[in-house]
């Protein structure tokens, strides 16, 4: 936290290393981690982890900022049917999550009202309205699917891939889910 002035090298030094074993740890082990813990890891105190990271929700954001932006930018693919692109979308963003199970946590456990997860779920939208778009062409998804419907199956996958992330069942629920959404 700095507040107008230059930090001191220590100050930057435990940050970065506070950082480091945070997503380390929330990483691996998810939302359950206690904060102690995380500063365990790193080496400092827990007031030293406080005072650069004021509560839990600031640390988590800062660790999972860049995943999350990731995710954002991520879009359906070019080449390839609705369904096939919906795939390749669904597979390389779980495969990315199960990586991170701190961001798994959050997407499978925020709240509708949450602000994060409602900028999700409008991109995951946009995705969808890109696959139905592309569907009325190709005809690969079922009519009455929406773009709706496909942010809410991957958002159901994500839950899936919370409670086993495992890359080979979290590829089979993708194809189930797709399944569902097929013409």
């Amino acid at each position: 936290m700095t507040t107008g002035r230059r930090q001191r090298r220590d100050a930057v030094a435990n940050k970065e290393r506070i950082l480091t074993a945070a997503q380390d740890v929330f990483r691996t082990h998810g939302l359950a981690v206690d904060m102690r813990a995380v500063a365990a890891a790193a080496g400092v105190g827990v007031g030293t982890l406080y005072r650069h990271f004021p509560t839990r929700e600031d640390l988590l954001r800062a660790i999972t900022g860049d995943d999350f932006a990731d995710l954002a930018d991520a879009g359906l693919p070019d080449q390839g049917s609705a369904l096939d692109a919906l795939r390749e979308f669904f597979g390389r963003t779980l495969l990315l999550l199960i990586a991170n199970k701190a961001a798994i946590d959050l997407l499978a456990g925020g709240a509708p009202s949450d602000a994060d997860l409602e900028r999700c779920l409008d991109h995951l939208r946009a995705v969808g309205s890109a696959a139905v778009e592309r569907s009325a062409s190709d005809h690969t998804l079922a009519p009455d699917v929406t773009a709706d419907d496909i942010a809410y199956q991957l958002l159901g996958l994500i839950r899936i891939a919370q409670l086993r992330p495992d890359p080979g069942t979290v590829m089979h629920q993708v194809g189930l889910a797709l399944r569902g959404l097929a013409g």
